[in-house]
């Protein structure tokens, strides 16, 4: 039986805990610190005791006993969902499917048209996944400096610094051109073409992320940078028109700026072979890699179809 996580489950989250391994998904900041960890019993009992949090958590149970829990919900809008955490008791690793497909009825009852899992390569969840209606999206490595002052050195002072402005929301659309043109068309087909879609499944650092544009002199957007800095370390994301390509030195540098000596991290997609070629030049090891995969939850209109319709 799926079903939202209840209060009343507290303590059979202590037995599940004993009885499950590492979590099979995560989401881009998790990815980031480390992926997938063991069961965080404090937290979800944490979850069930909130009047809303339990809202974007189910379980799978049977006579009392939870074998399954998985935590979803909206990335950045209502149109793109997406499963950040699945935890599985060890010996039931066939519950994946049968989750993976419940949580399509409640994203979809909430208008979304999409879901996203980010699984590691090499998982078994990968074919559970597929069987469940999700294909692949594209590969994704996660890069690791232990400081940013190493990388920086090896960077060294750019010909000419950066202009960066912080990101406005008049700049959506200026964005959304620049995705367009630098996504592969069958990442972008399986992901959402609209400006909502994009919008809707963009991923954050946190909410306290920093979020910075170069401009270009034709008046276009030439890079997005996202950068956000805590006691354990340094995380960014980075962005760039081909025509900024050139400047990708100074970009990389201005995503560092502020992570002194801390651990830095970022995640790099398989289309951008220039970034990791480029990190792993200073001094970055790539640590992780990636499966995101997404599955549509609605069917666009290929086609329009003439009818005749009576007038009053």
């Amino acid at each position: 039986m799926i079903r939202h996580l209840h209060p009343t489950d507290s303590p059979g989250l202590l037995q599940f805990s004993q009885a499950s391994g590492r979590g099979e998904t995560c989401s881009l900041v998790s990815a980031l610190q480390g992926g997938p960890s063991g069961f965080p019993r404090v937290k979800y009992a944490s979850i069930a005791l909130s009047p809303r949090a339990w809202q974007g958590c189910w379980v799978e149970a049977h006579r009392g006993r939870i074998d399954g829990v998985l935590r979803a919900g909206p990335r950045s809008g209502p149109q793109a969902w997406e499963v950040a955490e699945l935890y599985l008791r060890n010996t039931k690793s066939e519950l994946a499917l049968d989750l993976l497909e419940q949580i399509s009825v409640p994203a979809g009852g909430a208008g979304a048209h999409r879901i996203f899992i980010r699984i590691p390569t090499n998982s078994d969840l990968f074919e559970h996944a597929r069987r469940a209606g999700y294909a692949p999206l594209y590969r994704e490595s996660v890069f690791i400096a232990e400081t940013a002052s190493t990388a920086l050195t090896k960077l060294g002072i750019p010909d000419h610094p950066l202009r960066l402005r912080p990101r406005i929301e008049a700049d959506d659309q200026a964005l959304f051109k620049m995705h367009n043109a630098v996504t592969p068309v069958e990442v972008r087909m399986k992901s959402g073409q609209t400006l909502n879609d994009w919008s809707s499944s963009s991923e954050r650092l946190s909410r306290k992320t920093g979020e910075w544009v170069l401009d270009l002199p034709n008046g276009e957007i030439g890079a997005l940078i996202r950068r956000n800095s805590t006691r354990s370390g340094h995380t960014f994301t980075l962005n760039w028109a081909t025509q900024a390509g050139s400047e990708l030195h100074g970009l990389l540098a201005a995503a560092l700026a502020e992570s002194k000596d801390s651990q830095v991290s970022t995640v790099v997609p398989e289309y951008r072979p220039g970034l990791s070629h480029l990190l792993a030049t200073v001094g970055f090891t790539e640590q992780a890699q990636y499966e995101i995969m997404v599955k549509p939850l609605a069917q666009q209109v290929t086609e329009a179809q003439k009818a005749f319709a009576a007038i009053s």
